[in-house]
C-alpha cells in the first residue's frame, strides 16, 4: 500500500523535532540510538539501520532497529551490506537511493526473511561529512511501494543533518581523545621525572606508562646492542619471561620497525608475515595486535616501545600518537639518566684517585675557599679535614705570582694547567718547598679549581747534591784539561808538516779537548747564571764573522758524517754587544747538536735575519724532528729525548743555551715537527 504524501509543513516539523532531537549531542553511543529512532518512528519504518565510519572507512559504530527494539551486536548482520547491498551502493556513489521493491532492484542484498515477508520497500542515504562519507543510514517498510520520492527527500535531508552532527560528534571525541592523551602523557612525564634517575627504574616506569597509556595486556621496553633488541623492560603476564629477549634487527615486527625508523600498527598480527610466532609459543602468551615505534636519539634510533592486545579489541586512530609521544619521552629520559649513570660512574672514579691519589690534593671554589681535601692533604698540613674544609686557600697555601683572582687564571677556563713552585706552610708552621698544579674541573655541573701539591723536599736535595758534584768534578777537570790542550799545542807545533797522520789524529784530540773545555765551562757558567752571579763581559761583535769562524771549527765534524753545513748568515749585519765568548758557545752548541742528530747526506743550515730591535739567528737540520709535546722540556737540564738508536748525552747543552740567551735579553725556541727536521731560533737584542 502506497502511504501518501507528506505535505510541507509536516515535512518541515519533522526535520525539526529531528534536528532538536540530535543538536547538541556530542557523544556517538548516545547519538547514533536517538537519530535512528526519530527517523524510524518519522518515517514509519519497520526496520532502521545506521553505521558510522572511522577515517580508513571501517565501521565505527552501528545500530540496528528491528519491530522497534534495539538489536544486539548489529555490527556482524550488517558487514555483509556494505559489500553488496544498497548500503554498500549509496557509500561508494554517495548519493541516496529509493528501491520502491526490494525483489526487483539488484541492488538489495535478498535477506532469508524476504520469501516469508514478501517484497519491501526501502531508502538509503549517505551521512556526508565536509570532506567524506561520515556513514549510511537505511529504513525499510512493508510492502513494496510503501516509500516515495517524498521520502527519499526527507531521509536526505535528515541525513544531511546527521552527517554534520556525526562529524561533529566525532571531532569532539577526536579532541577529547588528544586532550586525555595530551593529560595521561603529561602524567608519565610528571611520574617518570618524579622517579629515580637510575636507568633500570626509568625504563621500567615507562613499560608500566605505556601499559596505563594505552590500555593494553602488555608492553616492552627495547634498547639496541650489537645490532640486536633487547629487551629491557616488560609488564604484562609474561613479562618475566620477555625480559632480556634478544631479537636481531630486522626480524619480528619490532625488529622491522627499528631498521625501518617506522611505527607499526597491526590490528590482527596473523595476517602478517613479519609477526615472530615463535615469541608466543616461547612463552605462551597470545599476541593478538601489536603497535610499536623507534626510540630516537637525535634522529638515531636506540631502541623500541611495543604495546600488545589492547583491552577494548582495537587500537583507536591516536595509538600511534600516544606511542609516538611516549616513545619522544623515553628517548629524553633514557639520556637523562644514562648522563646521570655515567656521571655518577665518573664521579666515583674521580672520587676512588682523588682519596687514594699519593699526592696532596685541595679543592677549592673559585672565591679559593677550600671545599675538599684528600686525606693525604690532611697528613701533609697537618689539619683534619674538617678544619681545612671553609679555610681560604691561603691559610696553607702561598699564592706567588699565580695569587687567586689573578689574569693568569683566566687561562684556566680554556683547559690550561698552571704550574709553578712555591712554598706551603703546614699547621706546625713548617714551610715545605712544593710544585704547584693547578687547573679548573666540572664537579656536579660547578667549576671548581684543583690544587695538586707535590713536595720538592727530596728532589731538591737531590738536585743540590748533583750540583754540587758536577761542580767539584768540573773544578778538578779544568786543570789537568788545560794542560792536556797547552800538550798537544805543543806536540802538534813539532811535528814535521809531512807527517799527515799524526797532524790528523792530534786535530781530532784537540777538537775533543776543546769540546770538553767548552762543557767544562758551560757547567761552572751556567750554575753562575742560574744563582745570578755572572757578569757577562760585553763587546761590539761583528755578528757575521763570529758565525763564520763557528762554521769553521764544525764543518770538520760535520765532513766526517758527510753533512753539509751551509752559511748563509748575510755579510752585512748590525754588531751587537755581547759576550763573544758565551754567544760563540751557544752557536757551538746548536750546530753540533744538529750534527749529532741529522744523518749522514743530511744539511744543517745557520742563517740570520735583523729587525729594528734585535737580530735572529736560525740553525735548521734535515733530522727526525721532535714532538711537539718536548718543545719547552728540552732546554731544562739534564732533559734528553728517549729515541731507541739516538745518541745520548748529559742534557746540558740545550739548558746552556738557553741560560746564556736569556742572560743576554733574548730568547730561544724550537721549531719542528716530526720527520721534517728542526730548526732552533735564538734572539739578540741590538743597542737601543
Amino acid at each position: 500500500m502506497q502511504t501518501q504524501p507528506l505535505s510541507e509543513q509536516r515535512r518541515l516539523t519533522l526535520l525539526y523535532q529531528v534536528s532538536r532531537e540530535i543538536s547538541g549531542r556530542l557523544h556517538l553511543p548516545e547519538l547514533l540510538p536517538r537519530l535512528l529512532k526519530e527517523t524510524v518512528e518519522r518515517t514509519q519504518a519497520t526496520t532502521g539501520t545506521i553505521m558510522v565510519f572511522d577515517e580508513q572507512g571501517g565501521v565505527l559504530h552501528s545500530a540496528l532497529m528491528m519491530e522497534g527494539r534495539f538489536q544486539p551486536d548489529p555490527g556482524q548482520q550488517l558487514a555483509a551490506t556494505l559489500d553488496r547491498g544498497l548500503a554498500g551502493w549509496v557509500v561508494r556513489n554517495r548519493q541516496a537511493a529509493l528501491v520502491a521493491d526490494t525483489s526487483r532492484d539488484a541492488r538489495w542484498d535478498q535477506h532469508p526473511d524476504d520469501q516469508t515477508v514478501g517484497p519491501k520497500s526501502a531508502i538509503a542515504a549517505p551521512l556526508l561529512g565536509r570532506e567524506r562519507v561520515v556513514g549510511v543510514i537505511t529504513v525499510v517498510k512493508i510492502p513494496a511501494q510503501s516509500f516515495n520520492f517524498d521520502d527519499l527527500s526527507l531521509l536526505t535531508a535528515i541525513a544531511e543533518q546527521a552527517g554534520i552532527a556525526i562529524e561533529n560528534a566525532q571531532l569532539f571525541a577526536a579532541g577529547q581523545r588528544r586532550l586525555q592523551a595530551v593529560q595521561a602523557l603529561v602524567t608519565a612525564s610528571q611520574a617518570i621525572a618524579a622517579a629515580t634517575l637510575q636507568l633500570d627504574e626509568v625504563l621500567r616506569l615507562l613499560a608500566q606508562q605505556a601499559c596505563e597509556l594505552l590500555q593494553v595486556e602488555a608492553s616492552s621496553l627495547m634498547l639496541i646492542e650489537d645490532e640486536r633488541l633487547v629487551c629491557k623492560s616488560a609488564v604484562g603476564p609474561a613479562a618475566d619471561q620477555i625480559r632480556g629477549l634478544k631479537i636481531p634487527l630486522g626480524q619480528g615486527i619490532v625488529g622491522w620497525s627499528a631498521q625501518n625508523n617506522s611505527p607499526a600498527l597491526i590490528p590482527d598480527v596473523s595476517q602478517d608475515p613479519r609477526f615472530m610466532r615463535s615469541v608466543d609459543r616461547q612463552t605462551g602468551f597470545v599476541t593478538r595486535a601489536i603497535a610499536c615505534v623507534p626510540i630516537q636519539i637525535q634522529n638515531r634510533v636506540i631502541g623500541v616501545i611495543e604495546v600488545i592486545n589492547p583491552i577494548s579489541g582495537r587500537f583507536d586512530s591516536e595509538t600511534l600518537n600516544l606511542l609516538t609521544g611516549l616513545g619522544s619521552m623515553a628517548g629524553t629520559a633514557i639520556v637523562h639518566a644514562q648522563w646521570v649513570a655515567d656521571l655518577q660512574a665518573a664521579e666515583s672514579r674521580y672520587a676512588g684517585l682523588f682519596e687514594d691519589s699519593i699526592d696532596p690534593i685541595l679543592i677549592t671554589d673559585m672565591e679559593g675557599v677550600i671545599t675538599d681535601a684528600n686525606h693525604t692533604a690532611t697528613v701533609f698540613f697537618g689539619y683534619d679535614r674538617g678544619e681545612l674544609i671553609g679555610q681560604r686557600v691561603t691559610k696553607v697555601h702561598r699564592m706567588g705570582t699565580a695569587f687567586l683572582g689573578s689574569d693568569r687564571f683566566q687561562h684556566l677556563r680554556g683547559g690550561r694547567e698552571l704550574a709553578y713552585q712555591t712554598k706551603i706552610t703546614t699547621k706546625a708552621g713548617a714551610e715545605v718547598p712544593v710544585e704547584v698544579h693547578a687547573k679548573l674541573i666540572q664537579r656536579r655541573g660547578q667549576e671548581f679549581l684543583q690544587w695538586i701539591q707535590r713536595d720538592l723536599t727530596e728532589h731538591l736535595a737531590l738536585e743540590e747534591m748533583r750540583d754540587d758534584l758536577i761542580s767539584m768534578i768540573v773544578h778538578d777537570l779544568r786543570s789537568p784539561l788545560g794542560n792536556v790542550i797547552s800538550s798537544l799545542d805543543v806536540v802538534q807545533g813539532s811535528l814535521p808538516p809531512e807527517n799527515e797522520v799524526e797532524h790528523s789524529l792530534l786535530s781530532i784530540a784537540s777538537r775533543s779537548a776543546a769540546r770538553l773545555s767548552r762543557l767544562v765551562d758551560s757547567l761552572l757558567d751556567m750554575r753562575r747564571l742560574e744563582e745570578g752571579k755572572m757578569s757577562l763581559n760585553k763587546s761590539q761583535t761583528n755578528i757575521s764573522t763570529l758565525v763564520a769562524e763557528v762554521v769553521e771549527q764544525v764543518e770538520a765534524s760535520a765532513k766526517e758524517k758527510g753533512i753539509l753545513l751551509r752559511n748563509e748568515v748575510p755579510t752585512r749585519l748590525p754588531y751587537v754587544d755581547m759576550d763573544t765568548d758565551m754567544i760563540r758557545r751557544v752557536i757551538i752548541n746548536l750546530l753540533e747538536n744538529s750534527v749529532k742528530y741529522t744523518p749522514g747526506s743530511g744539511t744543517i743550515t745557520i742563517s740570520a735575519k735583523a729587525s729594528p730591535a734585535e737580530i735572529t739567528l736560525g740553525v735548521t737540520d734535515t733530522g727526525p724532528g721532535i714532538p711537539r709535546s718536548e718543545h719547552t722540556r728540552i732546554f731544562s737540564k739534564f732533559a734528553r729525548l728517549n729515541r731507541e738508536a739516538a745518541p745520548k748525552g748529559l742534557g746540558l747543552g740545550l739548558a746552556f743555551c738557553k741560560l746564556a740567551v736569556e742572560a743576554h735579553g733574548g730568547r730561544i725556541w724550537v721549531d719542528s715537527q716530526i720527520g721534517r727536521g728542526s730548526t732552533f731560533n735564538f734572539t739578540l737584542p741590538l743597542a737601543s
